[in-house]
């Protein structure tokens, strides 16, 4: 994690306890206030005539407690907003640097521990908390550059198909969760930079949820190539998207909005076609989660 992070963390856990600490007590001020507006209303009640005087100490009174009430609301708006925005920055920071590594593709090996489910069991992971969404992406290669052997992990999606059939099987890359809250990612990478003409994503599970792809430039900048909604289709399915000419790139980026369908979706290859006719597979990849995560 970069050290940039952890100080946004330590900041956003202030800021919580801040705003804690803050809306006691408003509520304690809020309890007063009120016990005061109903002293006042019960002396009215018990007046059968109210002088003039009177009235405009009741109003006074009364516009003081609703300039109160507006001021609070703005503080607990403030407030949302402030810790929205470090929950954001935090999980922008904390991307890291993209890297390219040989070719390679392992054969399949189950690293599950004894009695763990697979994906859709009875063990299956809740939806994403805010620690997974702050949680570093996941690599096909360990910090030290070496292939891993995981079940669902991004390095499953390295190399051609090997997930022939349908269903839910770890041979192909799953997000952590079961139920996705909202946008997931794949940043597939490659041995050529090309011109690209088109990106064939191999989806063996729950298709469907694919929402965007970019063309990820040496820069880091992204270039959207294609954005929509999938047709409807039966797994497995080599869904082809065409890329408009002129976009150059070792890398695309498939982006997956996972509210259209329910339950992991799952990748089991990402083909880069070049407009020279060329053909690669995926050389390393990460993603935004993987099931093959603890």
């Amino acid at each position: 994690m970069k050290p940039i992070v952890g100080v946004l963390l330590i900041a956003l856990l202030a800021a919580n306890i801040w705003s804690l600490l803050n809306q006691r007590r408003i509520e304690r001020r809020l309890e007063t206030l009120q016990a005061e507006n109903q002293k006042l209303a019960d002396d009215i009640a018990q007046k059968t005539a109210i002088s003039p005087e009177d009235f405009r100490t009741a109003q006074a009174q009364l516009e003081k407690a609703h300039s109160y009430m507006d001021a609070v609301d703005n503080r607990l708006t403030n407030s949302a907003t402030v810790l929205k925005s470090l929950q954001d920055v935090a999980a922008a920071q904390n991307q890291p640097a993209m890297t390219r590594f040989p070719n390679a593709r392992p054969g399949y090996v189950d690293t599950r521990l004894p009695g763990n489910a697979f994906p859709g069991g009875n063990n299956s992971p809740a939806p994403e908390s805010t620690a997974e969404l702050l949680s570093p992406p996941s690599s096909s290669h360990s910090p030290d550059g070496q292939l891993l052997h995981r079940s669902w992990g991004p390095e499953q999606v390295l190399g051609p198909p090997d997930t022939q059939g349908a269903g839910d099987i770890p041979t192909a890359w799953a997000p952590k969760s079961l139920n996705g809250a909202g946008e997931e990612w794949l940043n597939v990478n490659y041995s050529q930079a090309v011109d690209i003409a088109e990106i064939n994503v191999r989806e063996t599970h729950n298709p469907g949820a694919i929402s965007k792809i970019t063309a990820v430039l040496a820069t880091g900048q992204e270039i959207v190539v294609w954005e929509g909604r999938e047709p409807p289709a039966q797994p497995p399915v080599d869904m082809k998207f065409t890329v408009p000419p002129g976009v150059q790139a070792q890398s695309v980026k498939v982006y997956l909005d996972r509210r259209r369908v329910p339950g992991w979706n799952e990748i089991d290859a990402v083909e880069l076609v070049g407009r020279d006719g060329s053909r690669q597979w995926a050389s390393s990849a990460t993603a935004s989660s993987s099931y093959a995560e603890p």
